[in-house]
């Protein structure tokens, strides 16, 4: 099947010009107009809305047979300031064979070329056997509120394809997220007369201090994942600057590796932000804000056999299933029984990035190497 790269690209660049940021999680317009182009290419399409949130859902039956689901996220994570970014976040600029903007790689890239293959098997008259099902879902960035809400509503397939930024490596496997919030809890005083035994601040950067000290060093490995991780991202505080603050919240990001136990990763976090609050003479709480588990799916499944060779055929070297550091939505579809890799353009380096980007070339490939797990996981009807 010939992939058409002028029109993945243009579908990257159209992607990126429609702002999903999340939060706040804006994805009705983009679901919209992705679920158009499903409608176009031959598919059976529908927005499917739910609360301020939308997917987008296509799907194509040729015959009795295997059911193959595609699926990637529409929402991105927000832009930040402009200040940072050279080429605007949501104008889709191509340069030196590039498509730049916010979400280019994480995962508009993906479903752009999604997109790509569906307009190849259109162009070609190519009838398969089985079921193709496409869905491009919201809240990827978030809870996953889109593919829970499929899966609670009857959504079934033999395999899946998750879209996510692996530079085209087959992934089984993907860490999984924690997010904790540390509170530390003081009383407001005049700053001439400081009581730092009782000052917030003065018990998170205990907190931290410990955090770098006794738990980066010392996390567990995974064979394809590597190292688990844990990083604080953000910190808030204080009422003024000549006041002493009532409070401090520190937020950490834990990367969780399959295997990894939940009460079992939290017990040291909160064992040291005990010990810094009694240090420090304050209280504290802590709590688990966003938690969404690891996956692991078998590498000897017919999908990664597939997806594998695909690959390997594709690049001309012979590749082995590999991990992917960030999380997805995989999980919850391993959890319902359906064998899983994930798979797409793009890296996860510049994801979350200004001048996020993603080649059009590789934009091109990945349509290509979804071509060819869809034609082999459905066959040719005869």
């Amino acid at each position: 099947m010939k992939i058409d790269v002028d029109f993945v690209a243009s579908m990257a660049q159209k992607l990126v010009r429609i702002n999903s940021e999340n939060p706040p999680g804006r994805e009705l317009e983009i679901a919209s107009f992705v679920a158009e182009r499903l409608s176009e290419l031959g598919l059976k399409a529908r927005v499917d809305r739910f609360e301020d949130r939308a997917n987008a859902v296509g799907s194509i039956r040729w015959s009795d047979g295997k059911t193959l689901l595609l699926l990637t996220h529409l929402d991105t994570v927000p832009a930040g300031s402009r200040e940072n970014w050279r080429n605007p976040p949501f104008d889709g600029i191509i340069r030196g064979g590039r498509v730049y903007g916010r979400g280019a790689a994480d995962a508009k890239g993906s479903l752009a070329s999604m997109l790509g293959t569906l307009k190849s098997i259109s162009d070609s008259g190519m009838e398969l056997r089985g079921q193709l099902v496409v869905a491009a879902v919201a809240d990827g960035e978030g809870k996953s509120r889109g593919v829970k809400r499929l899966l609670s509503r009857g959504m079934k397939a033999d395999y899946a394809v998750v879209g996510e930024p692996t530079e085209l490596l087959v992934c089984t496997a993907n860490k999984g997220r924690l997010t904790v919030s540390a509170r530390f809890l003081g009383k407001p005083a005049h700053p001439s007369s400081p009581k730092p035994a009782s000052n917030p601040i003065q018990a998170a950067m205990e907190f931290l201090l410990k955090i770098d000290e006794e738990l980066v060093e010392n996390l567990p490995s995974h064979p394809i994942l590597g190292r688990a991780t844990i990083a604080p991202t953000i910190i808030r505080g204080g009422l003024a600057d000549n006041v002493i603050p009532d409070e401090v919240e520190v937020t950490l990001d834990r990367r969780v590796l399959p295997g990894e136990e939940l009460e079992a990763v939290m017990k040291p976090i909160r064992k040291i932000a005990e010990e810094a609050a009694e240090k420090t003479k304050i209280d504290f709480e802590v709590a688990i804000r966003k938690w969404i588990p690891p996956a692991e799916s078998d590498s000897e499944t017919e999908i990664a056999k597939i997806a594998v060779k695909a690959v390997s055929d594709k690049i001309g070297r012979k590749v082995k299933p590999a991990g992917f550091a960030g999380t997805s939505d995989t999980v919850f579809l391993v959890h319902a029984g359906i064998p899983t890799i994930i798979l797409g353009p793009g890296s996860l380096e510049q994801a979350h990035s200004p001048d996020e980007w993603i080649s059009v070339s590789e934009l091109a490939d990945a349509a290509e190497i979804y071509a060819s797990i869809i034609a082999k996981v459905l066959g040719r009807k005869t």
